[in-house]
């Protein structure tokens, strides 16, 4: 079994999306259903599920990014486990959109098939949408698709030509894969299924990189001026944040209590402000998902949700920040189901279920996106684990 194997699930052929899982060894139709969660009544929920979900356990919507007018994006898992991606404008009209060159293969194609399609991840102010697409061989490549709906294809020059895990991915664990200025970051596999980092200029050159001692590189968020962060492994599997800024230099970092002893576990950076401030997870020596804010001085801030779990694989798992520095995630109780998170910049700490999240182990509500003005989306799965999207506003 090859490195890439050990540490990662198939983001092309999974069922299930695997946000981190890497880490932690572990929805035409809109349904308006404002609910009401404070006694003000100011938050909204409005769950959704876009045209050609799938409707079986495993199939469905995820929505995945938010940009600051409220448009969404993200993809869909058909009756056949192809994926398209998707836009929902902010009147809450959804268009789906497949990249000229992915596969559309039905279940009946076997493991290629189902990893076939398109994936939408991240959405900027000026509307460009990254992700990457499946094609008929198997192999991924990453692509820029603009307002416009016009695409580009993106493959770092060192990507492997074969079929997965060989290829280019644009950040897929978070929705801050993309900056203002349309510059991308992502990673690619190499012929020897090697991970390594890249991040795409707005004119479209790429610059690969690794930090210093990674066998294993996956850049998570860029922000305005160009910073970088994400997390690497090492030889022992041991998980450390970095930091990278525009010049190239990078900075690894590790958070208080996180288990330096391997299996994946360690420190892991997801997102990242204008002023350097990082968020992200660290996974304890006992498997337990904590929250972390680090500044732009280096000193860390951690944090649990209160109802967290405390047993391996539950507890904290932040997913976006946004821009003031409001973070949201998941937090994953003692029965192992997922709830809603929101945390301020002052460091305040909100929680809200979806209504129609199952209630069963990996059922429930994971935020994936935030807005500047308040908007949270993500996806919610059922009782019969079917996943459905969901924006909720107002906080």
């Amino acid at each position: 079994m090859n490195t890439l194997t050990k540490i990662v699930k198939s983001v092309c052929t999974s069922n299930v999306y695997p946000r981190l899982a890497t880490a932690f060894a572990l929805i035409l139709c809109t349904l308006g259903l404002g609910v009401s969660l404070n006694a003000a009544g100011a938050t909204t929920i409005t769950t959704f599920d876009a045209p050609g979900a799938g409707t079986g356990a495993g199939r469905g919507t995820t929505a995945f990014g938010i940009n600051p007018a409220g448009a969404i994006t993200g993809f869909t898992r058909d009756a056949n486990f192809a994926r398209h991606g998707f836009l929902r404008a902010p009147d809450g009209t959804i268009t789906i959109f497949d990249d000229p060159n992915a596969g559309t293969c039905s279940a009946s194609c076997g493991t290629i098939g189902n990893g076939q399609g398109t994936r939408a991840f991240a959405i900027n102010p000026a509307g460009a949408i990254t992700g990457f697409y499946t094609d008929t061989s198997g192999r991924c490549h990453g692509y820029v698709r603009a307002a416009s709906g016009t695409f580009t294809q993106i493959d770092a020059p060192d990507a492997g030509t074969g079929p997965f895990p060989q290829g280019t991915f644009p950040s897929n664990i978070t929705p801050m894969g993309i900056n203002p200025a349309g510059v991308i970051i992502g990673f690619y596999v190499d012929a020897s299924s090697v991970q390594h980092g890249f991040v795409r200029a707005a004119n479209g050159a790429i610059t690969e990189f690794d930090p210093p001692g990674s066998i294993f590189t996956d850049p998570n968020a860029i922000n305005s001026v160009g910073a970088i962060t994400g997390f690497y492994f090492d030889a022992n599997f041991v998980g450390h944040g970095f930091l990278r800024t525009p010049d190239g230099t990078i900075t690894s970092f590790d958070a208080p209590g996180a288990d330096m002893t391997g299996d994946g576990n360690g420190t892991f950076g997801v997102g990242l402000t204008p002023s350097g401030e990082i968020e992200g997870v660290f996974v304890d020596v006992n498997g337990v998902l904590h929250g972390f804010v680090r500044s732009n001085a280096g000193t860390f801030t951690t944090y649990d949700v209160p109802a967290a779990g405390t047993g391996a694989g539950q507890g904290t798992l932040p997913e976006s920040n946004n821009t003031v520095d409001a973070i949201t995630g998941q937090y994953i109780d003692g029965s192992f189901v997922n709830h809603a998170f929101v945390r301020s910049d002052q460091g305040g700490i909100s929680t809200f279920d979806v209504p129609g999240a199952g209630t069963g182990a990996g059922q429930g509500t994971i935020p994936l996106g935030n807005s500047n003005t308040g908007a949270i989306t993500g996806e919610f799965i059922d009782g019969g684990n079917v996943i459905h999207g969901f924006l909720a506003q107002g906080f």
